[in-house]
């Protein structure tokens, strides 16, 4: 998760696991293009990675099997597209606005409460994910290192609540943001995705790891609270 994130940030995780490929030049080709994914989305979701082949694709988007080849150059490339969609829009989702109107903790219960959100609605694709990267290296790869810039965003949050006096300067940032989001995504995978609570309340699950989030770290809301309000005053001051 992200709690301060651009659309460039996003923009860069576009490429994180897909080969560079040369975006199409005209409206009809972007849009077979799109419609390639969503089929492959579909198929993905309902036979799974292995049991997929470019030709189910192409059925279900109903093209003709060389159309693929014009876009993607195998089934692995195409999931991987879908793949860095599905984490671009993730961390635009997760975002806090810059124009939000809240205390720390709050921003934290955003966070968690779009990317409880997202997850739940891709769950079955989520599912897939996960399971390829146990056999596909280059997707291992990647997963962990998507995983490394969701923990390292949170470790700068917490750094910048240490330099500001409002979080426990002793603990480690490093180590306290790999813990938040191994409890996160741990909960979401186990719960959301592989179902294993389906009678959870978000309302209380945010409530609660927020609460947890913010103890982890002795969270001072009063001094973040003010030290923001002083950062904000000096920025439009000047």
């Amino acid at each position: 998760m992200a709690t301060n994130t651009s659309s460039a940030a996003s923009s860069d995780h576009a490429s994180a696991l897909s080969q560079p490929t040369t975006e199409p030049r005209t409206a009809r080709g972007r849009k077979t293009r799109e419609r390639l994914l969503t089929a492959a989305r579909i198929v993905f979701e309902t036979k799974g990675f292995l049991d997929t082949r470019v030709s189910d694709i192409c059925g279900e988007a109903s093209l003709a099997q060389g159309t693929f080849y014009i876009y993607f150059q195998t089934k692995e490339d195409i999931f991987y597209n879908l793949v860095d969609s599905v984490v671009a829009d993730r961390y635009l989702l997760t975002s806090v606005p810059d124009d939000f109107d809240g205390t720390v903790a709050d921003r934290f219960a955003y966070t968690l409460r779009q990317y409880f959100i997202e997850v739940q609605r891709a769950k079955k694709f989520s599912r897939i994910v996960e399971q390829v990267a146990t056999f596909d290296e280059h997707m291992r790869e990647s997963r962990m290192k998507i995983r490394r810039e969701f923990s390292r965003r949170i470790q700068h949050g917490i750094e910048r609540l240490q330099r500001q006096s409002a979080a426990d300067q002793d603990i480690s940032a490093e180590l306290t943001a790999e813990a938040i989001v191994a409890m996160i995504n741990n909960f979401a995978y186990i719960n959301l995705v592989l179902g294993e609570r389906d009678d959870l309340d978000i309302d209380q699950v945010v409530s609660t790891l927020t609460n947890i989030w913010a103890r982890s770290i002795a969270l001072d809301v009063e001094k973040a609270t003010a030290n923001e309000a002083n950062r904000t005053f000096n920025t439009k001051a000047n």
